[in-house]
């Protein structure tokens, strides 16, 4: 069986949708029928996938592999959308999943794989469907079974309000509002405390800076962009569960009004509370007596979703909750001799985190003293067999993770910047999060602008400001003369502050009280290669104005310092000197 990330659903939202995707795998069922009798004969595009799924359809086979699900991506010619040029709009229906769901494009009535890998991932994270770990075949459940049968919109309602109770995170989301009744939570509040602290797989981004960030859009298309697209991912988990279980009344949604900048009246993020029946849902799901808890289902793979040490991550993870499945209450000392005899030799702080995380991620795990304690009832998932020295591919970034979790106080969420920091994929997420870190751990004004011509970051208190590059490197990040271009025209456009130079005016956001001899520019990055060293100097010599750049791990621990008052962050400009920034060791 492939190594796929179920537990986590990014995009799919509809009931309908996924009632019919779990009847496909039901040989009794109308949706079924209508792929033997109309959808597959009608809009499967290549003929001999075409003729192998009707041939299994015809035999009443149940039972169907991954790609006989979800398709692919590929053109009239076979030849994948990414390669040929023609995007995923011209792509070919060749799943089953694909013609079942209809598509938003009014120009085919097919979905693509993408969205049809979305709704396999959740009809196998709410136990509708599982896959054969031998033949790589996917089977519906029991569960399924009467899912798929209910006739009716409120049975279909009621299974699924039930199934969300098994599901984690959907009732850590109702956990979060239950605390929080007075008030409704945004999405990033709600992100921010879901899921596991410390990796790029489980991003949130500072409710206070993405109401700046969507207060200073001037563009009706950047609006829309920032309150659509621009979330980190458990920003995007919290989202999308939100949603769900408003639907079955456990969740009420609010519409949000905000002035922005510019004096204009605009929609906000939405916000979530918990209703009276959800609340009631919950407390009867947690349970006073063990014997009337909602047993919680979870695969392996939940337990983490991105990363080269993914798989690591999960096992370490996944054998925790075994060893408190067996035994629910254990001193911490006794669960890390558990851990060792099954080759896992990480400190009693990864472990913690790990727990803090399981607790993230609705699991109802807690540490008291020196005792680990499960109080959720977990039914039984299966761990494949591992060999732990195969699936630790960067035992270097896990120790570098290691020490930062040993040894400094920072939040967890913040020591995920030496991983995202190495992937540029992240770059968004690294410009937020640098933001958050100045705002709240160095304790300076912080607004992340990003994109539109502004710089990414802009960090200032009333006697000082900086110009703040973030730069999302694999490698390490070495001169490159137009982005010290790009800097340099930052620069100016700061010093002579003319709208007919800059239409947005990013300037505007910086203290008005400082002078104008004290503004400086930063490049933060992973690290620093090459002839970088040339690029300070010579933004320095064509601005006259001070700068220097700080890698990802002196950016960090300077956080530390400032939290230990050891580090004045006030005093942050006596290290503009056009040099690499070192605040010290771990």
């Amino acid at each position: 069986m492939a190594n796929r990330s179920y537990g986590w659903i990014q995009n799919p939202g509809k009931f309908d949708n996924l009632q019919h995707v779990v009847q496909i795998l039901d040989s009794s069922s109308a949706q079924y029928k209508l792929l033997r009798d109309k959808l597959v004969p009608e809009l499967i595009y290549f003929k001999d996938i075409k003729s192998e799924l009707l041939y299994k359809l015809q035999s009443n086979i149940s039972t169907f592999t991954y790609s006989e699900l979800v398709g692919s991506a590929k053109d009239k010619y076979g030849d994948s959308v990414s390669s040929s040029g023609v995007g995923r709009k011209g792509a070919m229906a060749d799943g089953l999943i694909q013609v079942t769901i209809p598509s938003q494009n009014k120009s085919k009535p097919w979905t693509d794989n993408w969205t049809s890998d979305g709704y396999l991932r959740w009809a196998v994270s709410l136990n509708f469907v599982r896959p054969d770990e031998k033949s790589s075949e996917f089977e519906i459940t029991q569960l399924g079974v009467s899912f798929s049968k209910a006739h009716t919109e409120k049975k279909r309602d009621a299974i699924l309000a039930r199934a969300f109770l098994s599901y984690p995170p959907a009732t850590r989301i109702l956990s979060i509002l239950s605390q929080n009744i007075d008030h409704s939570l945004s999405k990033f509040q709600l992100g921010h405390k879901l899921g596991f602290y410390g990796e790029p797989g489980f991003t949130s981004y500072s409710n206070k800076l993405m109401q700046q960030y969507l207060k200073s859009a001037q563009e009706k298309k950047e609006i829309s962009k920032i309150k659509s697209d621009i979330e980190g991912t458990s920003d995007k988990y919290a989202r999308m569960i939100s949603k769900w279980l408003s639907k079955v009344g456990y969740v009420e949604i609010h519409g949000t009004k905000i002035r922005n900048d510019y004096d204009k009246i605009i929609s906000g993020f939405p916000t979530y509370s918990i209703t009276g029946k959800g609340l009631h849902a919950l407390n009867q799901s947690i349970g006073k007596s063990k014997n009337n808890r909602v047993s919680k289902f979870v695969r392996w793979e939940f337990f983490a979703t991105t990363g080269k040490n993914r798989d690591y991550l999960r096992f370490r993870r996944a054998k925790i909750i075994k060893i408190l499945m067996h035994t629910p209450r254990k001193s911490l000392r006794a669960l890390m001799d558990n851990l060792k005899a099954t080759g896992i030799n990480d400190s009693i702080n990864v472990i913690k985190n790990d727990v803090l995380g399981l607790a993230n991620c609705g699991i109802r795990v807690s540490i008291d003293g020196n005792y680990i304690e499960l109080k959720d009832k977990i039914q039984d998932f299966l761990i494949p067999t591992l060999n732990i020295n195969n699936v630790l591919k960067d035992k270097h970034l896990e120790k570098i993770k290691e020490k930062f979790l040993e040894n400094t106080s920072l939040d967890p969420r913040f020591i995920s910047l030496i991983e995202i920091s190495r992937d540029k994929k992240q770059n968004r997420a690294f410009e937020i999060i640098t933001a958050e870190l100045f705002n709240t751990s160095y304790n300076l004004s912080a607004i992340h602008l990003g994109g539109g011509r502004r710089p990414d970051v802009l960090v200032y208190n009333d006697n000082f400001g900086i110009i703040v590059d973030t730069k999302a490197y694999k490698d390490g990040y070495g001169r490159n003369v137009n982005q010290e271009d790009e800097m340099v025209r930052y620069i100016t456009e700061n010093n002579i502050r003319k709208q007919d130079i800059s239409k947005n005016n990013w300037w505007k956001y910086f203290s008005k009280s400082i002078p104008s001899t004290s503004y400086y520019h930063l490049w933060i990055s992973s690290e620093f290669v090459g002839m970088f060293s040339d690029q300070l100097r010579e933004t320095s010599s064509r601005t006259g104005e001070n700068g220097g750049a700080m890698n990802v791990e002196q950016l960090l621990i300077g956080a530390n310092q400032v939290l230990n008052n050891v580090l004045d962050p006030n005093r942050l400009p006596e290290y503009m000197k056009n040099q690499e920034i070192i605040f010290g060791t771990l």
